[in-house]
């Protein structure tokens, strides 16, 4: 048994270059406001993001003790890439030297464009609309090259892509734990009594505000179907930040100390 030699930035970048523009993001945590508003914003623009071939890398933590994440934002016609191994987004000495390649050297949000040919087009200290990245990318002459091929090959993105199930947990993965109530409807008695469960102990959840987002209805459906649940009557999991399913209640819990 061999041990894979490590990873350098050099073949780091070299699975991108020529094919993909990327988007650096440093953020000091996953939670952090600026990190979290940017990412909402892109994932919320999939297909704008696929048609411009974009690759986000994500740096956590701080200089000297981060984790990174790669998400590839592709067409359907595209083979999907895999460019690091699980160990590489551990790796110290790369997440230095791809921290040090792009001028992120600092334990705030920082976000990084560049173009297919890797070298930087815009630095960005504050989250910013992804209009006026895309707006910004649609200039580059690779891209305006780009626009030319897909429009005569007629390649086209499905918009309700941008909201697929994958792209809606993966906001959650190895950051948060969900907890998933299904019900009939509204008015259902358990899950009238859940919620009131719930609400008194909003702080052992980490946070004392609840904010609410509006999931679209075919979502909702695949959520569903993805943890195997039915609209019919009540239900309650507990997932892991893995993604992977710890408890199911049938009923409701009145303590949620198990969660904790």
């Amino acid at each position: 048994f061999t041990q894979s030699p490590k990873k350098s930035v050099a073949d780091l970048l070299g699975s991108f270059e020529g094919k993909r523009r990327l988007l650096l993001i440093t953020t000091p945590k996953a939670e952090n406001n600026m990190y979290v508003q940017q990412r909402d914003e892109y994932l919320e623009s999939f297909c704008k993001m696929a048609t411009r071939k974009i690759s986000v890398i994500t740096i956590f933590g701080p200089v000297n003790n981060s984790t990174m994440k790669i998400d590839h934002f592709q067409l359907d016609n595209e083979k999907p890439m895999r460019v690091v191994d699980d160990e590489d987004l551990v790796d110290q000495r790369l997440i230095s030297e791809l921290r040090k390649e792009y001028g992120m050297t600092y334990n705030d949000f920082f976000m990084v464009l560049t173009d297919v040919d890797l070298r930087v087009k815009q630095y960005y200290e504050v989250p910013i609309t992804m209009k006026s990245v895309f707006d910004l990318i649609d200039t580059f002459q690779s891209r305006i090259k780009d626009m030319e091929k897909q429009k005569k090959e007629g390649i086209v993105c499905k918009e309700d892509k941008k909201q697929s199930l994958e792209n809606f947990l993966s906001r959650f993965r190895w950051r948060r734990r969900l907890l998933v109530i299904s019900a009939p409807n509204d008015e259902d008695w358990a899950y009238s009594q859940q919620l009131s469960a719930l609400s008194g102990q909003a702080c052992n959840f980490g946070s004392s505000v609840v904010e609410r987002e509006d999931v679209p209805a075919h979502l909702v459906k695949d959520i569903r179907n993805y943890f195997q649940v039915s609209p019919e009557y009540f239900s309650m999991l507990l997932v892991g930040k893995d993604g992977n399913v710890k408890s199911w209640y049938p009923s409701p819990m009145w303590s949620m100390v198990i969660v904790y």
